[in-house]
């Protein structure tokens, strides 16, 4: 830990070694009244520093949350460390004055640095385990012998997010979200459409376990449970783009939520690894023209491929789907999709088993809608029997309904501190 305390003591002795005493040409008078301006001003620097008197890190609804406290209202930011593999918190005109960091782990945190006390300012590097962004950051004010607190909560982000929400430093606290525009509002009266999508269908079983279950069987069954939670919040609306057995194209399914103008689509898929029964975990896909890794562009391949299922398709859906891709201009629903992506992440985080760096991007055709912000969730793996136990049980169904209408409820706004 470093301090700046303003002059050196040792620093008199110095001067007058060089001439700076009776014998030279500064009068002792003008030392002592310089070398007292110096503390004085230190002094006063030191004084107008907050202290900050307390530092916690644990997981909230899912959130990585930071907590800092401090005997006076905290202004900070956060930047990119320069290794690209970090955060940087800065707080200013703040001293520390707490016990060091624990090293612990936590959520999205795999450890905190020293606090670094320089001009006036206090620096703390943070250490991710995978790219992370603000979903929110706030002033708490002195509760009982409690202080004021900055509270940071981090949400899990794809490395393209990281990036742009990181271009420059993010000031703290903030009025909203980091990296985003939060959802349009909705005119008085009207419930926001949730587009629900089980992906697979009729002769498209998806994948299949090794007990001989279908995906298409699982994703039909989580969607009517997560509608069913949703409708139970007299909040939403609900789609869902199939509620039989049945096969539908992809670009009907983007069509279909296009046509009700969603506010909100969410495509529920499951996995198989016919080699590997060990594999386990959920992840959250957005959509990329660049796939985030090898193993989410594999994934976007077997799914985009269901397509080929139908027979006869007509000409007019590739058009549409050539024209969708080409309408991608709204970087706003990007950001939105990421949003979401990155809080239904965390939320079921919270609850279940998730992949190592579950968030991730591939090319998918049912994301492609340029006006609703999407994303694909992948259960878990069907070959897995840990995975395949939970999805086809009534208690691992519901945990998982619980987890999405969280983070349907927090992108949306409806949400306690």
């Amino acid at each position: 830990m470093v301090r700046c305390h303003g002059a050196d003591p040792q620093g008199l002795s110095r001067h007058r070694a060089r001439g700076f005493g009776p014998a030279g040409g500064f009068p002792i008078n003008k030392l002592f009244l310089f070398v007292f301006s110096l503390f004085f001003l230190s002094g006063a620097a030191s004084a107008a520093a907050l202290r900050v008197t307390g530092l916690q890190l644990g997981l909230n609804a899912g959130l990585t949350r930071l907590v800092v406290e401090a005997d006076g209202p905290l202004n900070g930011s956060l930047s990119a460390a320069a290794d690209g593999l970090g955060l940087v918190l800065t707080l200013s005109q703040a001293r520390w004055d707490a016990a060091v960091p624990s090293s612990r782990a936590a959520g999205l945190v795999a450890g905190l640095g020293l606090p670094v006390d320089s001009a006036g300012q206090v620096s703390l590097g943070i250490d991710l385990v995978e790219p992370a962004v603000v979903e929110r950051a706030f002033r708490l004010p002195p509760q009982g012998t409690v202080g004021d607190r900055l509270v940071i909560d981090l949400r899990p982000a794809d490395p393209q997010a990281w990036q742009a929400a990181f271009a420059a430093p993010v000031s703290l606290p903030l009025a909203g979200s980091a990296d985003i525009l939060p959802p349009p509002p909705v005119s008085p009266g009207r419930l926001r459409l949730v587009v629900l999508d089980p992906g697979h269908g009729g002769q498209d079983p998806g994948a299949i376990s090794a007990a001989g279950r279908y995906e298409k069987d699982v994703t039909l069954a989580i969607a009517r449970a997560v509608a069913t939670r949703l409708r139970q919040t007299h909040r939403y609306r609900v789609l869902m783009t199939r509620e039989a057995d049945r096969f539908i194209r992809l670009g009907d399914r983007v069509a279909l939520a296009r046509r009700h103008e969603a506010d909100l689509f969410l495509s529920i898929h499951a996995d198989s690894l016919a080699a590997d029964r060990a594999t386990r975990g959920a992840s959250v896909y957005v959509r990329a023209d660049d796939a985030s890794d090898t193993d989410a562009e594999a994934l976007a391949l077997r799914e985009n491929r269901a397509d080929q299922l139908a027979e006869g398709a007509p000409a007019r859906d590739v058009n549409e789907v050539v024209a969708i891709l080409l309408d991608l201009a709204s970087r706003d629903t990007g950001r939105l999709s990421s949003r979401f992506a990155g809080l239904l992440t965390a939320s079921l985080g919270h609850r279940l088993t998730l992949r190592h760096n579950a968030l991730r991007a591939a090319n998918f055709k049912v994301l492609s809608a340029p006006d609703i912000p999407s994303a694909l969730l992948e259960l878990g793996y069907l070959s897995n029997p840990a995975d395949e136990a939970l999805l086809f049980s009534d208690a691992g169904r519901a945990e998982l309904a619980e987890g999405v209408v969280a983070a349907i409820d927090r992108f949306f706004g409806v949400d306690d501190r």
